[in-house]
């Protein structure tokens, strides 16, 4: 199977609180997550969700934490995720590969629902400038996301590099968000893009990762990961679903869930969200299909 799998089980029978509402309930629900972070720390923050979830619901709710990014779209498309946290360049993709409908994103403790993508290095690296980038190496995150390879492609388009495979020395993929960071950290690469979110968590916890490195650009804020589900779910699902998260912060369950998140609410999520996204592919003028499959 292409997906390395977390179950997070809820027995319904135990559940305390039971809907009255009348709907087609699904058997179970299973959660999709992209590989941002390491499993055990995408465990940690998805669990109490997952049981907070399939209490609400009464039903079973598994949660798969996928190898790679792009595997999102075939384990949509293939029927084994209901759902999915879709990173903003993902679900721009996934529109053109099965129906997905986003009905909320999370809310961080700063207030922002955003993200930023970062371009960094080591301080001690000398490197400054785009011109101080060439002939060394680049790592990125993977090609479906937007802080790890859409926004470095177009920051470099922007500074009159179009080819960045000859302007840098090595470019390779790490897989997750963390894993572009440490890399450079630990001088396996020169430069390196990540999300702001997952860099920023990395200074606050080590001291000495924020003293060695810096940051040369950002990009725009893009929406924070969005909860998007299969279209034809059943419609009373998805309306439990959205209210659920957007009612999390009202109670000590759902404020412990959001927690484990790193996260303080949800606000609702729409097509509109996705603008800044959009005018960067359209910057680029990019070929959205070549980024449907691994790197």
């Amino acid at each position: 199977m292409l997906l390395i799998s977390i179950a997070v089980l809820w027995d319904p029978a135990a559940a305390q609180e039971k809907s009255t509402q009348h709907f087609q309930k699904p058997q179970k629900l299973v959660i999709g997550i992209q590989p941002e972070t390491n499993m055990f720390q995408q465990r940690k923050a998805y669990k109490a969700l997952g049981r907070y979830i399939a209490k609400f619901l009464d039903i079973e709710v598994y949660i798969y934490t996928l190898p790679h990014y792009a595997d999102i779209f075939e384990a949509f498309n293939e029927g084994v995720i209901d759902a999915a946290f879709l990173g903003s360049f993902s679900y721009v993709l996934m529109r053109d590969v099965f129906p997905v409908e986003i009905l909320a994103r999370p809310v961080w403790a700063d207030s922002s629902s955003t993200y930023r993508g970062y371009i960094f290095a080591r301080r001690d690296s000398g490197i400054r400038t785009v011109a101080d980038m060439k002939g060394k190496s680049l790592v990125l995150v993977d090609k479906a996301t937007t802080a790890g390879y859409l926004y470095p492609v177009l920051f470099m388009k922007e500074h009159g590099i179009d080819d960045i495979e000859n302007f840098f020395s090595h470019v390779y993929f790490s897989g997750s968000q963390d894993g572009s960071a440490w890399a450079v950290y630990i001088g396996e690469a020169q430069v390196g893009a990540c999300k702001d979110r997952v860099y920023l968590s990395l200074a606050e916890e080590y001291p000495e990762f924020k003293e060695q490195m810096i940051v040369l650009a950002e990009s725009p804020e893009v929406p924070s990961n969005g909860f998007g589900v299969r279209s034809d779910l059943d419609k009373a699902v998805k309306e439990k679903l959205r209210d659920l998260l957007l009612s999390l912060d009202k109670s000590k369950e759902g404020r412990s869930a959001l927690k484990d998140l790193g996260a303080v609410g949800f606000i609702p999520a729409g097509e509109e969200d996705y603008i800044p996204l959009y005018r960067m592919i359209d910057n680029l003028k990019l070929d959205l299909d070549i980024f449907l499959e691994r790197n």
